[in-house]
């Protein structure tokens, strides 16, 4: 008996321990490690990197649709043997002639026509930034949320944790009122043992739930990308002030980040499927120059020869026959736009489906939370008063048992619609675009 009342007290001792060294340690609001996160998650860090590569690309030059401006220089000296017979008789035969011959010009070209090949790809790279920017943008408020619901995880485990150290004390009182009845010959072992064993259960209880919060601070850590092991003092449940309204809500769907980025997928897709039209087109280029050439031998028929001076010229391409390419290119085309046309469709469904089912969440939660704060004073009030009861004889352990199993449920109940209705506030600030850190 004095065994497993001391292991009782270590237990409670170690938990308690535990809840004292969470409070001294640093304090990990939810600001804080939601600029961790976003600081430190490498994915995030990619999406960063291809949304500055798509906004780089995202130039008049890289679209085609400014002069390319070339200069181009060559120097070709040489030593040949020279045998050379003109109509006038004469014969020229020498040996180890040397010769030399450069030039140099500067080359502009210039698109006049392509098919609005150009403006088609220019649109595109527009379109490929505005999505690239879109799917970071995602990745933000995806990490946003995952950290709000696991940090609120850690808030919702030790508020339960808190719960049963309170029915621990309640288990261990019971337990002395059992003991002083008996000795003075008004309880039996029968009450004896069944407070014993509800003791016993309440320590298993708080040791499990120890374990589950370390497991809670493991996945929070794990998206902070700090140390698994770390351990400190988080905040309470922080919902919003004012509650969430329905109707704007409903008007801010469209600014979903990724319905914009399957909108935005659809746009690329249709201006592919015009350049890709447009290679079926005459292309019309024009292009000037300034050439310098020389040449010098020490023999032969030309001794010496310069010329220097602007060019210009205009040149058409037209595809006649390609082995039937440009159809297939353009087809395929029709058909990617056809699929995006469909991805959009569903991502807008898949959203809309998620925000009805979040705002249900939300509504409910927030519903039961106004009667479950009511609902926790009669629990406790009816704890007390069987408590009372109990010390009086008036009432047997098995009701006292009972009262106390209630107010834990009852108590629960409220912690879990505040968790419920955290994690729906945040999904549906997400899936409108308005998730930020608050």
């Amino acid at each position: 008996m004095k065994k497993m009342n001391r292991i009782n007290k270590f237990a409670l001792v170690l938990i308690t321990g535990l809840v004292q060294g969470l409070a001294a340690q640093d304090r990990m609001s939810l600001d804080r490690a939601v600029n961790l996160a976003l600081s430190n998650n490498l994915e995030l860090q990619i999406a960063r990197n291809d949304a500055q590569i798509a906004h780089n690309n995202n130039t008049p030059g890289n679209a085609g649709q400014l002069p390319e401006v070339t200069l181009n220089a060559s120097d070709n000296p040489s030593l040949m043997n020279i045998n050379q017979k003109f109509t006038n008789g004469t014969v020229i035969e020498r040996n180890n002639v040397f010769s030399h011959s450069a030039n140099a010009n500067v080359l502009a070209t210039y698109i006049l026509y392509n098919g609005n090949r150009i403006s088609s790809g220019k649109r595109r790279l527009e379109f490929e930034d505005l999505a690239a920017a879109n799917l970071m943008q995602s990745r933000i408020q995806t990490i946003i949320s995952q950290v709000i619901s696991s940090y609120s995880n850690i808030v919702k485990e030790q508020k339960y944790l808190e719960l049963l150290k309170h029915l621990n004390e309640l288990s261990g009182q019971r337990l002395d009122i059992v003991k002083s009845r008996q000795a003075a010959g008004l309880a039996n072992n029968t009450d004896l043992y069944l407070a014993q064993l509800d003791l016993e259960t309440q320590k298993q209880n708080l040791i499990a739930q120890e374990g589950i919060i370390r497991n809670a601070y493991t996945s929070l850590n794990m998206l902070l990308n700090i140390r698994v092991d770390s351990v400190y003092a988080v905040e309470d449940f922080l919902l919003r002030e004012s509650p969430l309204q329905k109707t704007g809500l409903d008007s801010l769907i469209m600014q979903n980040p990724d319905i914009r980025v399957a909108q935005a997928q659809l746009e690329i897709a249709i201006q592919m499927q015009k350049e890709i039209g447009a290679a079926r087109l005459p292309l019309v280029q024009m292009s000037a120059a300034y050439v310098y050439n020389i040449s010098q031998s020490q023999a032969g028929f030309s001794l010496y020869n310069q010329s220097t001076g602007p060019q210009a010229g205009i040149g058409i391409s037209i595809p006649l026959f390609t082995g039937g390419v440009n159809q297939k290119n353009y087809d395929n085309a029709k058909l990617n736009v056809q699929s995006n046309e469909w991805r959009q469709q569903q991502t807008l469904l898949t959203v809309q489906g998620l925000y009805s089912q979040a705002w249900q969440d939300y509504a409910t939660a927030k519903a039961q939370l106004q009667s479950d704060s009511v609902a926790i004073q009669t629990a406790k009030s009816y704890i007390d008063l069987m408590q009372q009861r109990f010390s009086a004889g008036q009432n047997t352990i098995i009701e006292l048992k009972e009262s106390q199993r209630s107010y834990e449920e009852t108590y629960f109940r409220y912690i879990n619609n505040q968790y419920i209705a955290r994690l729906a506030e945040t999904q549906l600030m997400g899936l409108t675009g308005q998730l930020v850190r608050y």
